[in-house]
């Protein structure tokens, strides 16, 4: 009697279980899916997605939130969804564009910056007077000197010390004019010069011995700077240089 109640007792369990269970299945499910959140003793806001994960002690004072278009019909809600969708894909193309356009402006800017502090050199200014870094090359010698600025001179002056430092040895002797009207002999050599971002092979420069109290290697004359367009900002010291166009 036992060994046959069996299959029935389990058929009844079954036929149950269908019975149960069926419905969960063929019941219409719901578009969307809800959260749940709350605010702990710590004032701390959690969400969970089930609302049995939520604490006994806070369960009453639970919020419900869901999508928007959940209590839309489902056509309607994708249509939505999918407008949504293309709208995000939208503004994240225009944030990666307004990023790529930040990035190209930056690049431009330092350029620009880095432009600019190439046709910038730095001078010392002495009341009217502005003193030039020259860098001075006479085959593989070098010498950094400081030249007066001067466009009435028609050459450019070095002392005979910075000569030496040349190690000048061959030099022609020529016949200059000076301030006042006087000729006086001097020599000449040929040197290649360098400003800042200007270079200039082959400039002829004289050697003339300064005077007491003049200070600087020499002059800078209009045999380098003829040609040359630059404006000076005696309030920064520099010389900035106009590239041609």
């Amino acid at each position: 009697m036992y060994a046959k109640s069996i299959p029935f007792m389990l058929l009844v369990n079954c036929s149950l279980l269908i019975f149960v269970v069926l419905p969960v299945f063929l019941a219409p499910v719901k578009a969307g899916a809800e959260y749940y959140s709350y605010v702990d003793r710590n004032g701390t806001i959690n969400f969970v997605d089930d609302p049995s994960k939520i604490p006994k002690e806070y369960r009453k004072k639970k919020k419900v939130h869901k999508d928007a278009y959940d209590d839309l019909p489902e056509a309607e809600r994708g249509r939505l969804l999918e407008n949504d969708r293309e709208t995000a894909r939208q503004q994240e193309i225009d944030r990666d564009e307004k990023v790529r356009q930040r990035r190209d402006a930056e690049k431009r800017t330092a350029a620009l910056e880095r432009q600019n502090e190439a046709l910038t050199t730095q001078v010392v200014i002495s009341g009217r007077q502005v003193f030039v870094p020259v860098k001075l090359r006479n085959g593989q010698e070098e010498a950094d000197v400081m030249l007066l600025l001067d466009t009435g001179a028609s050459a450019s002056v070095i002392t005979p010390e910075v000569a030496e430092r040349l190690k000048i040895d061959k030099a022609e002797y020529v016949r200059i004019g000076v301030v006042g009207g006087r000729v006086m002999k001097a020599r000449k050599a040929v040197l290649d010069m360098e400003v800042g971002p200007v270079r200039k092979p082959g400039q002829e420069v004289v050697i003339v011995r300064q005077g007491s109290g003049e200070y600087g290697d020499g002059l800078l004359g209009m045999s380098f700077l003829g040609g040359l367009k630059y404006t000076i900002d005696f309030k920064r010291q520099t010389i900035n240089w106009i590239p041609e166009r």
